[in-house]
Order: structure tokens, then C-alpha cells, then sequence
């Protein structure tokens, strides 16, 4: 009975890292993958005509504590992921942090998160 239970625990820990965070590359179009790597940051908004798709944010995470890294730029890459999702051209104010602890908020043994707001520059 033990045993399940420590089953259970060990899947949970190590089965939810990121749960519906993470965007697979290779489920983005060829055009997709174009408008990823065009995708522009600022860290300015003065001169700029630009219209907010609001807030977004792209995850690497260290999902137990035996399997392998997280990575800045692989969050970083996950930003722009989700800016292409919604039809952003740029990213504004992008900003990562490290989070070398375990980071319950987004199940991870260790993590980075960059952040930025989504945007369409005219």
C-alpha cells in the first residue's frame, strides 16, 4: 500500500512540470517558424505605434529532480511562441528571471520564466 502511495507522489511530482505551459516547436508551420524568428523585442515603448495583445509567458522548466535542465533561452523561445500564437509581430519589456529552487507555482524542480506583453508594431 505503501507503495502506491509513493507511486503516486513520485508521478505527480515529476508528470505536471509546466502542465499546459510548454509549446512544442514542432507544432508550429513553416510560416510560424518564419514569424518566431522575425519576432522583434523592445525594451521601449517611446516611438513606437503598436497595438497590445497583452501579457505572455514562456517556461523552461526542470520538471523532477533527476532529468535535465532549464534553460533562459529555451524560455525565451517559448516567449516567442506564444507571441506568434496570438499574432504579435514584437515582444515588449521582455524580462527572465531564475528561479533555482523548487518553484511551486509552475511545478518545477528549477526554472526560468521570461515574461513580456505581445504586441503588433505598425
Amino acid at each position: 500500500m505503501i507503495r502506491h502511495y509513493a507511486l503516486i507522489v513520485v508521478l505527480l511530482l515529476t508528470g505536471c512540470a509546466g502542465l499546459g505551459q510548454v509549446e512544442r516547436i514542432s507544432d508550429l508551420s513553416g510560416e510560424q517558424l518564419k514569424q518566431m524568428r522575425d519576432i522583434q523585442l523592445y525594451d521601449s515603448d517611446k516611438g513606437l505605434n503598436f497595438r497590445s495583445h497583452g501579457r505572455i509567458k514562456g517556461l523552461s522548466c526542470k520538471g523532477s529532480g533527476w532529468s535535465g535542465y532549464s534553460r533562459e533561452d529555451s524560455a525565451m523561445t517559448q516567449l516567442k511562441i506564444k507571441a506568434v500564437k496570438v499574432r504579435a509581430n514584437g515582444i515588449l519589456y521582455p524580462t527572465c528571471s531564475h528561479d533555482a529552487s523548487v518553484d511551486w507555482g509552475n511545478n518545477c524542480w528549477e526554472s526560468w520564466v521570461c515574461v513580456g506583453e505581445a504586441i503588433t508594431v505598425e
